[in-house]
């Protein structure tokens, strides 16, 4: 999903498009990169899981690079990252439920992706 998409995906969560969004589009990669500074530890853990490398730092995304793939776990940007879009731009409608509704979505998905990490067992006895 690329950063574009997500703002889409984040629009329909408050019935509207991503045209009816247009106003708030200059802000998107601001709050993006907010988001997935955020979620960076999340992602590092479901990347030691399935084994691959972690990332040093976030991705930094541009009103120029929205339209580049997000390089997060799917169950991230499909998931976590539109309910925390979402909250951020409900933060100037004066609907401050919506905006913490959003935002604890948010916050419950990154920590639901991760439930817990396979490691070895040592047999002590």
């Amino acid at each position: 999903m690329t950063g574009k998409e997500l703002f889409a995906l984040s629009a329909g969560y408050l019935s509207q498009s991503a045209a009816d969004s247009e106003d708030l589009a200059e802000f998107a990669p601001g709050w993006l990169n907010v988001l997935l500074a955020e979620a960076l530890p999340t992602e590092n853990q479901l990347r030691a899981a399935a084994g691959l490398p972690p990332l040093e730092k976030a991705p930094v995304f541009t009103p120029a690079t929205m339209d580049e793939p997000i390089p997060y776990s799917d169950v991230l940007v499909e998931v976590a990252l539109p309910y925390g879009l979402a909250s951020d731009m409900m933060r100037d409608d004066d609907n401050d439920y919506r905006c913490q509704d959003f935002r604890q979505k948010y916050v419950l998905a990154l920590s639901e992706a991760v439930r817990a990490l396979p490691e070895p067992v040592r047999d002590v006895y």
